[in-house]
């Protein structure tokens, strides 16, 4: 099956990647530049480790603009990175960009690395929206479209521990919103990491490219 898969250079989506190259599938990996904070880092990442594992070239979309007027914590540094970390419409916006990239290429089946609803922290992350966006792709795009969430059953410990049986190159991941060379430990996405490899802070993780 051919999969449009939404990549950010993260944890997250490089393990949904490799779960489901195992099962066979195509990928047609996309990278959507919004504005964010990290977006450079997140884009070199995603590029080496891609290249490393032999994927499929990932394709970037420019969408910068989105950021900077829709603003938050992860794309705006005068705000407070954690507590304003919600950027309204951000994952319907992705599901709409892959939407649309599958349509031209006659692929109707999108991947998201969505984690367990179980610690989700915004309404654009549950089971209720997705249903809802599906409705809304099909009726927006004449078509039917899949969303699959490969990680949907799992936390991040576990979806860390999946990364190291597969041998992926964590130590290329970058999974920090600041867009610093160090991790900013202070982060939604640094917080996880931190809460399941049990630690209080990240001194270890030097972001895109740690050591």
């Amino acid at each position: 099956m051919e999969i449009v898969a939404l990549v950010s250079g993260g944890i997250d989506s490089l393990t949904m990647c490799k779960l489901l190259e195992n099962e066979g599938h195509a990928l047609y990996p996309i990278f959507i530049d919004y504005g964010q904070r990290a977006n450079k880092k997140e884009w070199d990442a995603c590029q080496k480790i891609f290249e490393k594992l032999n994927f499929p070239k990932p394709e970037k979309i420019d969408l910068n603009g989105y950021g900077k007027t829709i603003r938050s914590g992860i794309t705006d540094p005068s705000k407070d990175i954690y507590k304003e970390a919600f950027l309204p419409g951000r994952n319907l916006l992705f599901l709409l960009v892959a939407a649309s990239y599958g349509f031209q290429r006659g692929t109707n089946t999108i991947a998201i690395g969505f984690l367990t609803e179980k610690n989700h922290l915004f309404q654009d992350q549950t089971s209720e929206f997705l249903v809802n966006a599906n409705f809304a792709l099909n009726a927006a795009m004449g078509t039917y479209f899949t969303i699959i969430t490969p990680l949907i059953q799992f936390s991040k410990e576990e979806v860390v521990k999946l990364a190291l049986h597969h041998k992926l190159p964590l130590n290329s991941t970058y999974s920090c919103h600041s867009g610093q060379d160090i991790y900013c430990q202070k982060c939604v996405s640094c917080k996880e990491i931190m809460q399941s490899v049990g630690m209080t802070t990240l001194p270890q993780f030097h972001a895109g490219g740690n050591k």
